[in-house]
């Protein structure tokens, strides 16, 4: 339209101002800039309906008439800027004619301000994803930078400067607390040395003082007139004109804070704010890992100095012990030896075969002993009679080796002759006091209550047999729970009847048994206890397993001992999967749990008698010696594998007995008593 042109003005939200986007008037002034209340200007009343100005001189609620009649401008025409029911801003048109605006070109300027609409928003939308991009890079710089290492100052300066960036500001700085309630700087991008050193605010006082006192965020539109702040003339000095503040949290405490600057007077947005105690969050961290790690520094330390006053003391007690102790490299040449390893043997030269301090044959034997304990890495003990004149000398001979890239072993040499006959004579008269007094006096005493029990527990079976009770789904549990009694008391009585063995020969009784129910039996019995409430038992038997020959409540005791294990790796939780199989002459049981596993240094340990890695009084450290024992008793092993966060598999192999078993299945046990095919 000639004698005329248009503009548009964009609203912002939070003040409730328009701001001109473009002003394409003929004449010098292209960029009016111009903001004013809704309800002072007539581009206010088009965000609710279209306006027109006829005449614009004679019209008081046209703003800037001077430039209107500079430009010799008559009439105006707004437009509101929508996208849905969001009112964007207004498109207008001016005209130098009075009058110049008809319904026609209100419709086409309505028009045009629809695409125009979509198009803002658009932008706006571009505006604010690219900023949300922004952020979030700054935010994972700033992560990466506290992950990726623990030099405290590069990794402030990174946060710093990640702040600046993304807050567009001119200057960052970091204040910390002291102990006495002081905040100081200590790091900044751009201040002089001399100028942080120099800046110092008592806690809740101050813009910073507050914000750390308060752990939310301060900020100052104008530090040059904000009576808060501390220091003015710092700031004019400096050009420094406004300052947000974020708080060092650590918990429920702030540890500082960190600031960022501008040299214009401006007031932050909340969304400013969010960012920048999002950052402070990265800084905190950044200094709680450094402080941890200076006390960790010093932890070790201290603990260096105990470990070689501990050292010491051992090297004291090694010289001292009357137990020859030798340590052995792969091809068993003695290392070191102590006083006493050298009486036992005569001499203990380091760098010769220990072998060769011993008789021929006697040499075979017990090269043949520390072989095989390098490699099973397992403790090995066993005795050896050396014939001195015409006297029989007994040594035990205990090999533990050491874990590490180099093979050693530890070889302990101890004269046990003396021992050894006192033990014959100590088990002769222990036997035959025993067997009167307290095999006979406590099976009686015994059996006499477990027979009561187990008479009570089949008479309820059998009453409910009888009553016709015992088919009700109600009584399933009552049933099974009176079974239990019955096998329960009869394992007492085995109990009873191991101490009337005493005297005999060793031995134990042993009957063709079908593993998979000692399986059964095991989960029955930690299903109902409450420690192992939330785990899950799942099964997988084979129903073609062949029957073994063993002690089936030896067995029960090596099965709970190995289950109860990987139940407490799991903290009572998760699932244990026991399998059974039969592969060529062995019959195996696993274990599988979803624990944290075993570490690698300490796997070869685990079947050592009183090793545990439970806390002291939680654990004895026999339970799996003594499942090793009977599994090995029995012409077996016990397996292990295991990976750091991976689980741990527990196989206990034992021989077949060449036989038809029973059938066996695949269910899941998920919490006492509930049982899922």
């Amino acid at each position: 339209m000639a004698g005329g042109g248009a503009g548009c003005a964009v609203r912002h939200e939070p003040a409730h101002h328009l701001e001109s986007g473009a002003d394409l008037r003929a004449g010098p002034h292209q960029q009016l800039g111009d903001r004013a209340h809704r309800r002072q200007r007539l581009r206010h009343r088009a965000l609710r309906r279209h306006a027109g100005a006829p005449g614009a001189r004679c019209r008081p609620r046209v703003q800037r008439r001077d430039v209107d009649e500079r430009e010799a401008i008559r009439s105006m025409l707004c437009v509101p800027l929508r996208v849905g029911g969001t009112l964007l801003g207004v498109i207008s048109a001016f005209s130098t004619r009075p009058a110049a605006f008809s319904a026609h070109h209100q419709r086409v300027l309505e028009a045009f301000a629809e695409q125009a609409g979509i198009a803002i928003h658009n932008a706006q939308l571009f505006e604010q994803s690219v900023r949300g991009a922004r952020e979030t890079r700054a935010l994972l710089e700033a992560g990466r930078a506290v992950t990726a290492s623990l030099d405290l100052e590069r990794t402030v300066h990174v946060i710093m400067e990640q702040a600046r960036t993304v807050l567009g500001v001119y200057s960052c700085g970091i204040m910390m607390r002291d102990e006495h309630g002081f905040l100081s700087s200590v790091a900044s991008l751009d201040l002089p040395e001399e100028v942080v050193s120099s800046v110092r605010v008592r806690e809740g006082e101050g813009i910073t003082g507050v914000a750390v006192a308060e752990m939310r965020p301060m900020q100052s539109a104008d530090l040059w007139n904000d009576p808060r702040h501390r220091y003015p003339e710092l700031a004019r000095a400096q050009g420094l004109r406004s300052l947000l503040a974020a708080p060092l949290r650590v918990g429920d405490r702030a540890i500082g804070a960190i600031l960022v600057f501008r040299r214009d007077v401006h007031e932050f947005s909340p969304a400013e704010e969010e960012l920048l105690l999002a950052l402070a969050d990265q800084a905190a961290i950044a200094v709680e890992h450094a402080r941890l790690y200076e006390r960790l520094e010093a932890r070790v330390a201290d603990r260096t100095r105990e470990l070689d006053q501990q050292k010491r003391f051992v090297e004291v007690v090694l010289e001292t012990l009357p137990l020859g102790v030798f340590v052995l490299d792969a091809e068993l040449a003695i290392v070191r030896a102590n006083r006493a390893g050298a009486g036992t043997l005569g001499e203990a030269p380091v760098g010769k075969s220990f072998l060769g301090l011993l008789p021929g044959a006697l040499a075979a034997e017990v090269e043949t002993f520390l072989r095989r304990a390098i490699a099973s890495r397992h403790v090995e003990t066993d005795e050896y009679e050396v014939a001195v004149g015409a006297d029989v000398q007994v040594l035990r001979l205990t090999a533990a080796p050491l874990a590490g890239a180099t093979a050693h072993v530890v070889l302990l040499v101890a004269d046990v002759t003396r021992a050894k006959q006192v033990e014959r004579q100590m088990l002769l008269t222990e036997r035959l006091t025993t067997a009167g007094r307290l095999a006979a006096g406590v099976a009686h005493e015994l059996n006499n209550p477990l027979a009561t029990v187990a008479g009570c527990a089949e008479a309820l079976s059998a009453r409910l047999a009888e009553s016709g009770l015992a088919d009700r789904a109600e009584l399933t549990d009552f049933r099974s729970y009176l079974t239990l009694i019955e096998e329960e008391a009869f394992r007492c009585k085995e109990i009873t009847g191991s101490l009337l063995q005493f005297v005999r020969e060793p031995g134990d009784r042993r009957t063709r048994t079908d593993l998979n129910v000692v399986v059964h039996k095991t989960i029955e019995l930690l299903s109902h206890q409450s420690r192992f409430a939330g785990a899950r038992f799942v099964t997988e038997l084979a129903e073609d397993l062949p029957m073994a020959v063993v002690n089936e409540g030896q067995f029960r005791q090596v099965f709970l001992g190995v289950a109860s294990n990987g139940l407490e790796a799991m903290d009572g939780r998760g699932r244990l999967t026991i399998r059974t199989r039969a592969i060529r002459d062995d019959i195996e049981v696993e274990f599988e749990d979803e624990g944290p596993g075993i570490p690698e240094e300490i796997v070869g340990r685990i079947f050592d008698p009183f090793f545990t890695t439970k806390p002291p009084g939680q654990g004895t450290g026999l339970g799996l010696a003594i499942a090793q024992g009977i599994v090995a008793d029995h012409g077996g092993r016990i397996e292990v594998q295991s990976r750091a966060a991976k689980g741990s598999v527990f196989r206990v192999i034992v021989p077949v007995e060449q036989s038809p078993t029973i059938n066996g299945a695949t269910t899941i046990y998920d919490g006492p008593p509930t049982v899922r095919a």
